[in-house]
């Protein structure tokens, strides 16, 4: 086939579409419902995929998370405080190449006042100087806490940046009043936005104070501690922070007088260990989300499949026309598999700007964190081609075969 005998059949196939509009609006309309689906699929993936990567960079790759209690007590809202003081002195004494261990003490919907408006927060949070430092979790505008505040207890704070948000509108709130559970605080800092979501608690809907005033001023405990956060030198590669893995679970098993075969009363937590959940928490997505999309296309190219074979019937008597006047078998298949492919890469840019918009609107309401890539694009046009190719050869061979007089007479 030559290049003038392709335009031809492009030029056919064109004219062909333009001429029965509507039927082509319907079935670029069924192809784009896949391609739509398939789009925020496989942006929600790489959405989240890239999430968790900058979750985990938050955490920092050469930290070790603590947190107290048996995790089949946690579930149950039965954990004990396990972790103490202690713990956290001892860990810095003996625990090779420690450069710095942060205590945290976390307390649950909290009521506080500020800004003329009432808010329960979900978190307080007690915290070490240098809390950005120490936690990776730094201040969009402030001061950090310091030395000063710790030892004197200062009546200050940080707030989350929902809590500001809620409390003071688009107002910055440093140097303003907030009262938690009677207690006054100046704010000095607010938090930088880490969107996140655990269940029911918004990570940005908190006020951090110094640990002390939370000890002093919220009546908390002087002996126990939520978790801590050891951190190591920022050499410290893969095989290292798993080797002070090992140490630090068999330290806090002896602190804690634990015996042989009895389970931890506390959880390490590295960004290894966020690593590997994201990764099987990610393959279960994806094949989940992978037998949605098949099935999606599947039902795609069937109704592309049925509109085609409608389309044939409807366009016999143009088909007997041609064939009357010399068209070969060829150029018929050609034209209505053209057509399909045609239909399919129009329905495609019509799917995926349909799924780039329901993903924008999805990811402005924090349900779900989209990332389009051009692999999304790519993948969503050469699935709508190999659907076009799959469901449009039956439609096309059953247009090509026809016998010109039976399809003259429209007896189809």
């Amino acid at each position: 086939m030559n290049l003038r005998q392709t335009y031809r059949i492009f030029r056919q196939a064109g004219l062909s579409i333009r001429a029965c509009w509507a039927s082509s609006l319907f079935i670029a309309g069924a192809i784009s419902l896949g391609i739509a689906a398939l789009t925020v699929i496989l942006a929600s993936i790489e959405g989240a995929e890239r999430k968790a990567e900058e979750l985990a960079v938050k955490f920092g790759p050469t930290a070790i998370n603590i947190i107290g209690g048996n995790l089949v007590e946690q579930a149950m809202n039965q954990r004990p405080m396990t972790l103490t003081w202690e713990d956290a002195r001892r860990i810095g004494e003996i625990m090779p190449g420690v450069a710095r261990v942060a205590p945290l003490l976390l307390k649950s919907n909290v009521a506080i006042q500020g800004g003329g408006l009432r808010h329960t927060v979900d978190t307080l949070a007690g915290s070490g100087a240098w809390h950005g430092l120490s936690w990776g979790w730094y201040l969009a505008e402030g001061r950090d806490f310091t030395e000063d505040d710790l030892q004197h207890a200062e009546n200050v704070c940080f707030l989350g940046a929902a809590t500001a948000e809620r409390l003071f509108g688009g107002q910055s709130p440093l140097g303003r009043m907030v009262v938690a559970e009677g207690v006054p605080l100046t704010v000095i800092g607010v938090l930088s936005r880490q969107g996140l979501v655990s269940g029911d608690v918004e990570f940005d809907d908190r006020v951090t104070v110094p640990i002390t005033t939370m000890i002093r001023r919220f009546n908390l405990s002087r002996q126990y501690l939520t978790q801590l956060r050891v951190a190591f030198p920022e050499t410290s590669g893969p095989a290292a922070m798993a080797s002070y893995r090992e140490q630090m679970g068999s330290l806090l098993r002896r602190l804690h007088n634990l015996p042989p075969g009895a389970p931890d009363d506390f959880l390490l937590v590295t960004m290894q260990d966020i690593m590997q959940f994201v990764d099987v928490v990610k393959g279960s997505i994806v094949i989940f989300l992978g037998l949605v999309a098949v099935v999606t296309m599947v039902v795609g190219g069937f109704t592309q499949a049925n509109l085609f074979y409608l389309a044939v019937s409807d366009r016999s008597e143009e088909i007997g026309l041609r064939k009357a006047l010399g068209a070969s078998h060829q150029a018929i298949f050609r034209q209505f598999l053209l057509e399909a492919l045609l239909l399919s890469c129009g329905g495609a840019l019509l799917g995926l700007g349909l799924g780039a918009a329901f993903g924008g609107l999805l990811s402005r309401f924090g349900l779900l964190h989209i990332r389009l890539s051009p692999f999304v694009f790519t993948a969503g046009v050469l699935v709508a081609c190999a659907i076009g190719c799959i469901f449009g050869v039956r439609p096309a061979r059953v247009a090509a075969g026809l016998p010109p007089v039976t399809a003259l007479k429209g007896n189809v």
